[in-house]
């Protein structure tokens, strides 16, 4: 799709790309930008298209939507923050809005609405088909906050909107093909500039984590209830039933554990 008749040098970084566009104004450098970064725009499209049941034709319009909003938020670029990850990051929720407004039979009014929705259906999903529907909707609408009248509706809404549309709406992983450490939850509190900083640190936990022994890593994940490769809660453990998992006595495994933290807080710092 973004073919050039030259092949150019690529820079060590591709934000690079947009500090010569600012400071030129040459087109070649977005056109550049794109020519390297198509891979990676093809294979997230594709992840998105398959993780939410989406047509296979419909990645030519997400990957417009990607050029559209680099363009936009290029000419208003303000911040020390890399500017290619902030369009991912509103790359996402506009996708999600294309999802939305576009693909779906079912008229869905506003972004809360399509926010409750996607949960309401990701936790009706998870009930045992036993359950009473009325007890599922009680249960949905307390851990949500929301009204049973609410959860009733979505619940309707959903449904039809799968199948009208081959939609799995309910599929709410992180996504990690574009950033591991957000939720779309996340990207409508949070400024560009805090979910930047949260997304360092999470990665910066990762990589420490990625130091540990595999003893040590394994006894963290069981104590701390933390999956070491996306950061997801587990079922956590006392430090007694995790000791016995890794052959350590639980005198030894606190004593790990006291170490191993410490380890963690100077990569952190």
């Amino acid at each position: 799709m973004y073919q050039l008749d030259y092949v150019p040098i690529k820079p060590p970084n591709l934000n690079d790309y947009f500090t010569r566009y600012r400071e030129t104004r040459n087109e070649k450098y977005i056109n550049e930008f794109l020519y390297f970064y198509e891979p990676v725009l093809n294979r997230n499209t594709q992840l998105f298209i398959k993780k939410y049941g989406l047509d296979s034709n419909r990645i030519d319009d997400l990957k417009q939507i990607f050029s559209s909003l680099m363009w936009i938020e290029l000419q208003n670029y303000d911040s020390d923050i890399p500017l290619l990850q902030l369009i991912k990051y509103k790359a996402l929720k506009a996708w999600h809005e294309y999802v939305r407004t576009v693909c779906g039979n079912v008229h869905i009014d506003n972004d809360n609405l399509y926010q409750n929705l996607r949960k309401v259906a990701l936790l009706y999903s998870q009930q045992p088909e036993s359950k009473p529907l009325e007890k599922v909707i009680a249960d949905i609408a307390k851990k949500l906050n929301i009204s049973e009248n609410t959860v009733h509706k979505c619940i309707i809404t959903s449904t039809r909107f799968k199948q009208n549309s081959n939609l799995d709406i309910q599929n709410q992983d992180n996504e990690n093909y574009l950033s591991s450490s957000i939720t779309d939850v996340e990207i409508n509190t949070l400024s560009p500039e805090d979910i930047y900083f949260k997304n360092e640190q999470r990665e910066k936990l990762k990589t420490a984590l990625s130091k540990l022994k595999p003893q040590d890593l394994r006894l963290t994940e069981l104590v701390f209830g933390i999956c070491p490769d996306c950061l997801k809660s587990k079922e956590k453990m006392t430090i007694r039933e995790a000791s016995l998992r890794v052959g350590l006595t639980a005198e030894g495994a606190e004593k790990r554990l006291k170490k191993i933290l410490k380890r963690l807080k100077e990569d952190l710092e």
